[in-house]
């Protein structure tokens, strides 16, 4: 069973809820110019949470949620990335925090998704640069004084070996070159890995000397990896593939060192990054509390192909690895496997021996309500109702320390990718991807089923 004070709740982005991307004197950031694909929405409204935040925390309250992950928007508190504080943007969170408090929902604070400010972006051309770890040092030490002695939990990047990837993408968008060969691609991916490491470690010290009583998690997104058969040549390449995607951020969290499988990579490939004086202890002297994850799918892999961790993110993200023919997708292609949260929680555990916060889970489907705003999502019950099972099982049968069960998109927000109409909630946001309509929220089956979860610890499925 779950232990007592066990955390259930649900996990958002700022730019995939807030909207008021100009009020109040925000910056813009990688999102405010990122292009819109047709039939998709830009971010500019979002779910407005901006402005309904506290009928969003009362519907997560009357749920019983008593933790919820939200990102602070960087570019919000701080309009160029870096410098002069914007005393709005401080004062929206500290609304949404304190309101949090008084109906009894811990806050679990993101302080990076994704969103870097446009400023900095132009500045530096991306996470390649030293300048965005010391830009980001900055602001997490701002972030972790102010909300001190209210917040316990401070996230430094979401799914952060994922993050290590998307910086490219970001770079693109700003403009900046693309490397060319694949040591330039491996070089400036390990700069990114290496400056988001002291962007952590440099929160984590935040956190250990400015709030004690709080601690620090470092967030993977976590994905199964099973041989598509069981020839040594693709178990080894599965084994490969967890090590080459999570497993190595995985442990430098944990240890504060960087693993020697890594450094030989480095050494082998000479695409080491520019490590200074100093930067290593940082690294050691501030590892992670607890590990965070988020968990979506599992993936096949067979012993010849790319493996690569870009190219992985890009075929699973795209639905293109190789099909498990033993599990059902979703209509985005996603595989739908509980057992695979269960390996992930546990093999993350036992990796690292930190307790772990499952605080993104979830499944997106096309959903339209009707006239009183209802939707019967039979569908999502029965997800997440296996998938608690497993992580029961996890806690139970394979000794894992876990700690929460947060959703993904408690609320349907925007995906990823700007889609509406990839819905994740337990509540109903009437928008569509081109249509704001009213924005009104509405309960739909599976939040009186999450609710009963929520009042018996899981215990009531």
């Amino acid at each position: 069973m779950f232990r007592e004070g066990f955390l259930w709740g649900g996990s958002v982005s700022c730019m995939q809820t807030e909207g008021a991307w100009n009020e109040d004197g925000k910056g813009m950031s990688i999102y405010d110019i990122m292009p819109v694909r047709p039939g998709h929405s830009d971010w500019k409204v979002a779910i407005d949470f901006y402005h309904r935040y506290k009928e969003d925390i009362d519907l997560f309250a009357e749920m019983g949620f008593n933790c919820y992950r939200f990102s602070i928007s960087w570019s919000r508190v701080l309009p160029e990335g870096e410098g002069a504080v914007n005393e709005k943007g401080l004062e929206f969170y500290d609304k949404v925090v304190d309101y949090m408090l008084e109906k009894g929902i811990e806050p679990m604070i993101c302080l990076y998704h994704f969103d870097v400010p446009l400023a900095l972006l132009k500045k530096y051309g991306g996470w390649e640069h030293r300048g965005m770890a010391e830009a980001f040092i900055q602001y997490a030490e701002l972030i972790v004084k102010h909300f001190a002695g209210r917040v316990k939990y401070f996230v430094p990047s979401n799914e952060q070996n994922a993050a290590i990837l998307v910086s490219a993408f970001h770079r693109a968008i700003g403009g900046g070159a693309a490397p060319q060969s694949p040591a330039e691609i491996a070089r400036d991916q390990n700069r990114v890995m290496h400056h988001m490491m002291l962007a952590s470690a440099g929160t984590a010290r935040a956190v250990h000397t400015c709030a004690p009583d709080a601690q620090c998690g470092g967030m993977v997104n976590y994905t199964a990896f099973y041989p598509y058969t069981c020839k040594p040549e693709d178990v080894q390449m599965a084994r490969t593939a967890q090590r080459t995607y999570e497993g190595r951020v995985l442990d430098t969290f944990a240890t504060g060192e960087y693993p020697k499988d890594l450094l030989a990579d480095w050494d082998r490939n000479d695409t080491w990054p520019e490590i200074e004086e100093g930067d290593l202890d940082l690294i050691r002297k501030d590892p992670m509390d607890f590990i965070a994850m988020s968990y979506y799918v599992s993936a096949v892999v067979e012993g010849t192909g790319d493996y690569s961790p870009a190219a992985m993110l890009a075929a699973m993200a795209g639905g293109k690895s190789l099909k498990n023919p033993y599990l059902k997708e979703s209509e985005w292609g996603w595989t739908i496997d509980p057992v695979g949260l269960r390996i992930a929680a546990t093999e993350v555990y036992r990796q690292t021996r930190l307790p772990v916060y499952v605080i993104e889970c979830g499944i997106g489907v096309h959903e339209e309500a009707d006239e009183n705003g209802y939707v019967d999502d039979e569908y999502r019950i029965a997800y997440f109702r296996d998938h608690i099972r497993e992580l029961k099982k996890a806690v139970d049968e394979d000794g894992a320390d876990i700690r929460s069960f947060l959703t993904w998109g408690p609320i349907d927000i925007l995906s990823s990718q700007g889609e509406m109409a990839k819905r994740y909630g337990f509540i109903y946001v009437n928008r569509t991807d081109e249509d704001l309509r009213d924005l009104k929220r509405s309960k739909k089956k599976s939040f009186d089923w999450f609710k009963k979860v929520i009042e018996t610890n899981g215990e009531v499925l």
